[in-house]
């Protein structure tokens, strides 16, 4: 689809975006062999890794393994003595994306510790972009924007949302990362309002000209975050907009490289040590500006690019990795783009407001034989907030507006069904498709929905049921708790025969006790690792069951 830029558009785009991205010098994403004498410990994850990332795995029953270790300290200093520039490193990859000379390159490779670069060649040229680029029939993202002062209901009823939030459950507590292009005025917009006031926006970097300023470039990330996050009733309310965010820029509107990918990766890695719970990507890559780097369909089978490789590594660390299946559906290439080709990851497929498959959507399935797209939601039409004045509202086309709306769906899940993990809650959204009993390869399991959803965790992942028990009200807190929980019931006293059990995810009693005679009951959680627990009552008036985190 060709682009729909304004001159206006353009204008800002060239001061806002493509200042400071000119590049000078290759760039080269290089591995290390090893991460032999590593000053880091398995023992001491918080200090390479923040406590709700290290919690996140715990309660996910993940370890933390020499991979989350950063880069050896000393092959960075040995990389910088050559001259070259280290932008970032990478803990996943144990890489370095780096600037270099042809002298410092050669320099570089002799290194003992030097294993290989990606694609065995730089993944930026040395010719910086130019305005040409704005003039390619291929718009990368896919979407077009018409003025549409419709609300978000619609695509939000698609998948039961509105059910949820009455019953309060809005993404509260849940951690999203937005990689994307741009996120322009974000903090000045009234519809994202809430987000800055209650002080949810809790991280922001823009990996392309590597500065914490993201408010500005490409409108594309701003659309996709209004899915989710946008808070003013009676004109947009996104998907789960009591959730926390953060925003990253991975993607350079005015040029098409594997840059972009190894900005991704870094991303990825950020949101990880930060401890996100969810990462939403509406980007995809299979052809470049330079064919040589142009995926093939044979590298379908999420382990060749770049950025596949490292949603699979998301994945793995206990994030739900949340992407945009495509909008190749029409063009000749037809079939997802990486990083929708990862195993472990939902890829997201695009219908109308009537539930048809949107011609542009990408298909699968990946080379390897797997079911992809995963799901799909309104990605025709779709309702999206743009930075016109203080806010306004148009409608938009893509898998990269249907991608957010899943993940807005995931996360009001999560805050009603915490004890679940990443891939359970993969699975849960899988089986509560439309398309669970026939999946296909146009829209993978079908259209989610919030009320079957529940009804299979409950019926299939829930540890134990959270009964309410007859005569048994009591309030428990604080939830999340540090060294102790209460229960306290008020006016009213516990029955003296009655047992408290302090219960894991696994159902096993951790700790049983007689509580004396009162209206409330301290219990030691201090000792416990992070992680979700339940405390259960057993008296002859009945049991009931409370849930609660542990940090």
């Amino acid at each position: 689809m060709k682009k729909t830029y304004t001159l206006l558009a353009l204008a800002f785009l060239l001061l806002a975006g493509h200042s400071g991205e000119a590049q000078c010098l290759p760039r080269y994403f290089i591995y290390f062999k090893d991460k032999t004498a590593s000053p880091f410990s398995i023992q001491k994850p918080t200090e390479f890794l923040s406590e709700r990332s290290v919690a996140r795995r715990q309660r996910q029953g993940i370890a933390v393994v020499a991979a989350d270790f950063p880069v050896n300290p000393a092959y960075v200093q040995a990389l910088n003595k050559t001259g070259a520039r280290v932008l970032f490193t990478s803990r996943w990859f144990n890489a370095a994306l780096l600037e270099a000379t042809d002298a410092q390159w050669a320099a570089i490779k002799a290194f003992p510790f030097y294993k290989s670069t990606e694609r065995n060649l730089p993944l930026t040229s040395t010719t910086t972009p130019g305005l040409a680029r704005l003039g390619v029939v291929t718009d990368k993202f896919g979407t077009t924007e018409a003025i549409d002062y419709g609300r978000m209901q619609g695509q939000l009823a698609m998948l039961g949302v509105p059910d949820l939030h009455e019953k309060g459950y809005r993404g509260r507590g849940v951690l999203i990362a937005v990689l994307d292009a741009g996120f322009p005025r974000a903090d000045e917009l009234t519809y994202l309002k809430p987000l800055f006031d209650d002080k949810r926006l809790v991280d922001t970097f823009d990996f392309v000209s590597r500065k914490a300023f993201v408010y500005d470039n490409h409108p594309h990330g701003l659309n996709c975050l209004s899915t989710m996050a946008a808070n003013q009733p009676g004109f947009l309310v996104g998907a789960a907009f009591e959730a926390s965010y953060a925003l990253y820029r991975t993607e350079n509107d005015f040029s098409e490289t594997p840059y972009e990918e190894a900005t991704w990766v870094l991303a990825a890695e950020r949101a990880d040590s930060l401890g996100v719970d969810i990462i939403s990507s509406s980007l995809g890559y299979n052809q470049f500006d330079n064919p040589v780097y142009d995926y093939t369909v044979g590298d379908l089978d999420g382990l060749t690019a770049l950025i596949s490789r490292a949603a699979l590594h998301a994945a793995r660390r206990g994030m739900l990795v949340v992407a945009s299946a495509g909008n190749s559906g029409s063009d000749p290439w037809r079939l997802i783009t990486p990083p929708a080709d990862a195993d472990s990851i939902v890829s997201v497929g695009a219908v109308f407001a009537n539930r048809s498959i949107a011609p542009f959507s990408s298909v699968g399935p990946t080379t390897d034989g797997r079911i992809k797209p995963d799901v799909a939601a309104q990605g025709v039409g779709t309702v999206i907030g743009n930075s016109v004045g203080l806010g306004g509202v148009s409608t938009g086309n893509g898998t990269s507006f249907s991608a957010p709306l899943i993940a807005g769906l995931a996360a009001v899940l999560w805050q009603e069904f915490p004890f679940l993990s990443a891939q359970q809650l993969l699975e849960v959204l899988q089986k509560s498709g439309d398309q669970a009993v026939r999946p296909d390869s146009l829209l993978g399991y079908g259209i989610p929905s919030a009320q079957r959803a529940e009804e299979i965790v409950r019926r299939d992942y829930a540890p134990l049921a959270v009964e309410p028990g007859t005569g048994l009200n009591a309030t428990l807190y604080p939830n999340p708790a540090r060294d102790e929980v209460v229960l306290d019931f008020g006016e009213k006293h516990l029955p003296e025969s009655a047992e408290i059990q302090l219960i894991s995810v696994t159902g096993l009693v951790l700790r049983q006790q007689i509580p004396s005679f009162g209206t409330s009951v301290h219990i030691s959680v201090s000792t416990l690792p992070a992680g979700f627990y339940f405390i259960k009552i057993l008296s002859p008036k009945g049991s009931r069951v409370w849930r609660f985190l542990k940090y």
